[in-house]
């Protein structure tokens, strides 16, 4: 589904982030990357969506190398981001934002279809729908974000941080509708600092450090090793 290899990126100018990262997203997979702060974890989901210069390796989507591709060119390839922050427009309403979001789709009976499809999928939303988005709680813009997301139907969906400032109870609920995500057709790349909610859902997961590949394996693997407990999951020495 996605594959990355021997990647080198970063910002412009600025120094390399990240150093031969390689990665495998399958498809119907959920596959999670953690790592310190400043290990490049969000860096690696933007060089995907074309926001960084990639200067080595290739990503490819399937048979298509997304390297060099506009971030346009790959939405419409079938991958969509969810960014950390930032991830609604505050002033629209709910309607809007989610109509917004699927500014590729030119039939109007395929956008109202599709946005059915999402308020299924996000019941809570629907009493919101004419609700500016600033308006809403934090667990229930963050459900907006993943709305907006699969308004377009992506085959690969990247989720940046998406428990980030949310109370516990709404981390299971987002954490709850990540795993209905998959299981509706769509593979999940996911960076996410609570590591234990995170890797208790996914298939396998990354370690990066300062921009490397330090550990792979399977979700239950990575739970389970002292290494990673130590320095990600506060398990002491």
């Amino acid at each position: 589904m996605l594959e990355i290899k021997n990647l080198v990126a970063g910002y412009k100018k600025g120094p390399d982030v990240l150093h031969d990262v390689h990665l495998k997203l399958h498809e119907g997979e959920i596959v999670t990357i953690i790592g310190p702060n400043g290990a490049g974890k969000s860096t690696l989901l933007l060089s995907i969506f074309g926001i960084t210069n990639v200067r080595e390796g290739t990503i490819t989507h399937g048979a298509r190398e997304l390297t060099g591709l506009s971030t346009d060119e790959i939405l419409r390839s079938g991958i969509a981001l969810v960014l950390q922050r930032e991830n609604v427009f505050p002033q629209l309403t709910v309607l809007e934002n989610l109509e917004t979001a699927a500014w590729t789709i030119s039939s109007r009976a395929e956008r109202e279809s599709r946005k059915e499809e999402v308020l299924q999928m996000f019941p809570m939303l629907r009493p919101h729908l004419e609700k500016k988005a600033v308006l809403l709680s934090g667990g229930e813009r963050q459900m907006v974000a993943l709305g907006m997301a699969l308004m377009l139907s992506p085959e690969v969906l990247l989720l940046d941080e998406p428990s980030i400032g949310l109370a516990p109870k709404v981390v299971q609920e987002v954490f709850a509708k990540i795993q209905e995500i998959r299981a509706s057709g769509t593979s999940i790349l996911m960076v996410e600092q609570n590591a234990i909610a995170a890797l208790n859902i996914s298939d396998r997961g990354y370690v990066l450090e300062l921009g490397k590949n330090a550990l792979e394996g399977t979700g239950k693997a990575l739970l389970n090793n002292p290494e990673v407990g130590r320095l990600f999951l506060g398990r002491g020495k």
